[in-house]
């Protein structure tokens, strides 16, 4: 059990210490944040930080858990308009938000990401959850934007195609700094090829996508005379 006595209650708290951390590992990774960097960062004793967090994974563990939360629930919901064309672009509008909101919180678990090798099951397990949540969540709004609740295998790709656009984004802007945003212009322009190279007859202007053509050919039985 943890023993107070041990606790500077001058100290800043712990979500002071998870700021600090959360800024240091988007920048240095696990490897290279210490816990005396993070001390130096927020200005608590390391005594204090072991005593919130017990040892520097479960520091790491807490930072990514709580980037993960930041992130998911600051995705818009189900993206509102009468036509394909506006339910796009207020997905993108709400997609680019979140992305500007939280660069620190994608470098942490792209970061993270490409150096699974180096970490612990546990925050694997963590980084894996927020994979989840955004996955489903692309793939649960671009089926509305399109009207795929019959094909959510098409729904399905436009979300990975969209993450991976959002994933090389916050790795270029980890090299280049805030001056690299979502390209949301081009990301409609592919997301409406990509549609259409299914089969979808996209028309921006109509309530929804003419899903006939795509549908027919990829599910019809052949026939004989």
């Amino acid at each position: 059990m943890k023993d107070a006595a041990h606790h500077d209650a001058g100290a800043p708290g712990p979500e002071a210490i998870l700021d600090a951390a959360t800024e240091l590992m988007a920048r240095l990774g696990y490897a290279g944040t210490s816990i005396s960097k993070i001390s130096a960062a927020c200005g608590s004793p390391a005594s204090s930080i072991y005593w919130h967090f017990g040892s520097k994974d479960g520091i790491f563990l807490a930072v990514l858990r709580r980037a993960r939360r930041y992130l998911v629930s600051s995705l818009p919901g189900i993206p509102a308009g009468d036509t394909v064309g506006d339910r796009l672009t207020a997905f993108l509008d709400g997609a680019s938000a979140a992305f500007e909101r939280h660069p620190h919180d994608l470098r942490l678990l792209l970061g993270i990401g490409m150096l699974e090798e180096g970490t612990g099951a546990t925050a694997i397990a963590e980084l894996g959850r927020y994979r989840l949540a955004l996955r489903q969540w692309a793939t649960e709004s671009l089926g509305h934007v399109f009207g795929l609740a019959e094909r959510p295998a098409v729904a399905e790709d436009l979300a990975r195609f969209m993450l991976s656009v959002v994933g090389g984004t916050a790795i270029a802007r980890w090299f280049d700094g805030p001056v690299t945003s979502l390209p949301v212009p081009q990301l409609r322009v592919a997301l409406l090829a990509l549609a259409r190279d299914h089969g979808l007859t996209v028309d921006e202007a109509t309530p929804e996508v003419d899903r006939g053509a795509g549908s027919a050919s990829r599910g019809a039985s052949p026939t004989s005379d």
